[in-house]
């Protein structure tokens, strides 16, 4: 469980100051690693979802967020989509996080594979929650990423910004979830472009009467 209760008006208690700027955005705010307690804030964030949680997560070797996750996959409330870049699942720690995983209960989600040009990694450290909280950034689920390296991690409650972020998510899920099928799909017709096609012309503005 998490240490402390999500609310998003005592988030500057996970700033290394205590407190956020002045003229901060009402639905965002930003932590670096590893000045403020990034690892503190996904614990109570992970513990506060009701109804889902969505990760696209590149390096995933945090003992107590998995935790969370386990035990959100283990509540029928809570839908659980999880995609993981095939290369970070050799590791014998992943390894283990993994056996531990109920990808085939109701509500779960788990894939793991690549991004779908050229088998690139997936590199997103992304989560959505219930949602409405979107965490953007460089940090990996992992305590040297979050305490020890240079990152940062943005958070908002943009429903807005939640809803794109999640049919990208869904895209790059159900791609891996077909690579996990194997050979019996053509993953050729499945590859995204490698080229920038040009984007059609806007609409003129209607004339002024």
């Amino acid at each position: 469980m998490a240490d402390a209760p999500f609310a998003w008006e005592d988030l500057a208690k996970y700033k290394a100051e205590g407190r956020l700027l002045d003229g901060y955005p009402d639905d965002q705010r930003t932590f670096f690693a590893p000045r403020d307690d990034i690892h503190g804030l996904l614990a109570a964030l992970l513990d506060s979802a009701q109804h889902s949680i969505v990760v696209n997560m590149f390096g995933y070797d945090d003992d107590q967020l998995n935790q969370i996750i386990h035990g959100k996959l283990a509540d029928e409330k809570v839908y659980v989509q999880m995609s993981l870049d095939r290369s970070q699942s050799s590791g014998a720690h992943e390894k283990q996080i993994l056996a531990k995983w109920a990808n085939d209960a109701f509500g779960n989600s788990i894939a793991i594979g690549t991004s779908s040009v050229h088998n690139a990694i997936s590199h997103l450290k992304i989560v959505i929650v219930d949602g409405v909280y979107t965490v953007k950034g460089s940090t990996n689920w992992s305590l040297s990423g979050e305490q020890q390296q240079d990152n940062e991690l943005t958070l908002s409650r943009n429903a807005v910004v939640a809803a794109e972020t999640r049919a990208i998510l869904d895209l790059n899920h159900d791609f891996m979830l077909k690579q996990m099928v194997g050979t019996k799909l053509d993953m050729t017709k499945l590859l995204a472009s490698t080229t920038r096609e040009a984007m059609p012309p806007l609409p003129a503005h209607p004339a002024t009467p």
